[in-house]
């Protein structure tokens, strides 16, 4: 038994606290007070370390989540919902004057639009980071970084003190809404997993190509996976290159591709706590990825 064993969780996160409604078919408003017909909705819960924290659970990890939900119907939805996932709630209050978060994706075949409000997303401040959080886990993943405003100017300093502490960690940036991309590069030399997509990647490392950005990012991390869609993933680490690309023969049901970026990671992270090698590492990414695709949202599935 390793000295990490007795922490109480294999993983926690900061959750950006939301409910995901998905609306899909003839979902391009026309304004002037036209109404118009759509095809179907869903509502699920949403969040980017909802749905990493999810997916780790499915695999046998132990998780939780740090955040707020609202005083309302939604909030009690999400609970409900983590709760039945298998996460872990015990640090989620409930915000005295925030709604819980919420995301409407308009989904058509091959590419979707969001519009978020933010609500509780954003409620966590470093107020709600206590040491004993550290002492309770044995891997951090931050999910989010943008849209965690509050939050984005001590994340070097909790990182520091998750590496004293013996806390591996990962990050998932997710889009920049600014497309500034500032504060990931201080960040990188004290997280052990990063976890971009390709354009993400491109963005933040300044190169137009992905394996170039894989190399530059690695050497300021200790590891580097880029997601990059139906063409597979890379990884990076230590002047070395892994690449894993799907069987082309293979047939995929697609309902739609919300939240599979976050179970690759969770896949990922899973299995490279579990001390799998890289190749394993990529296949457990890809089958959580491609898993997530056969329902709506970043759950059921």
């Amino acid at each position: 038994m390793t000295r990490m064993d007795h922490r109480r969780f294999d993983c926690l996160c900061v959750a950006d606290m939301c409910v995901d409604l998905v609306l899909r078919g003839n979902v391009r408003p026309h304004f002037h007070q036209v109404e118009q017909l759509i095809d179907a909705y869903h509502l699920e819960l949403g969040g980017s370390a909802n749905i990493f924290a999810a997916q780790y659970a499915h695999l046998g990890g132990r998780a939780g989540v740090v955040g707020y939900v609202g005083s309302d119907t939604l909030g009690e939805f999400a609970l409900n919902r983590l709760r039945s996932l298998g996460v872990d709630t015990s640090w989620v209050r409930r915000h005295p004057a925030l709604p819980t978060g919420l995301g409407v994706a308009l989904v058509e075949q091959d590419d979707r639009a969001i519009l978020t409000a933010l609500g509780t997303i954003d409620a966590v401040t470093l107020d709600d980071l206590s040491p004993d959080l550290l002492g309770a886990c044995r891997h951090w993943h931050i999910a989010s970084f943008f849209l965690l405003s509050k939050l984005r100017p001590f994340w070097k300093s909790w990182l520091e003190r998750c590496r004293a502490s013996g806390v591996t960690t990962s990050l998932d940036t997710n889009w920049d809404p600014d497309n500034q991309w500032q504060g990931v590069a201080e960040l990188l030399p004290w997280v052990d997993v990063f976890l971009p997509n390709e354009a993400e990647a491109l963005a933040i490392s300044g190169d137009g190509d992905v394996e170039r950005a894989g190399q530059r990012l690695s050497r300021q991390c200790g590891l580097v996976a880029i997601k990059c869609g139906a063409r597979g993933a890379y990884v990076f680490a230590q002047g070395h290159t892994w690449r894993y690309t799907p069987e082309p023969a293979r047939s995929l049901t697609v309902v739609d591709t919300i939240g599979a970026g976050d179970c690759f990671n969770a896949g990922f992270v899973r299995a490279w706590q579990l001390d799998k090698s890289v190749d394993e590492c990529l296949a457990w990414g890809v089958r959580c990825a491609e898993a997530s695709l056969a329902a709506a949202g970043g759950m059921a599935a």
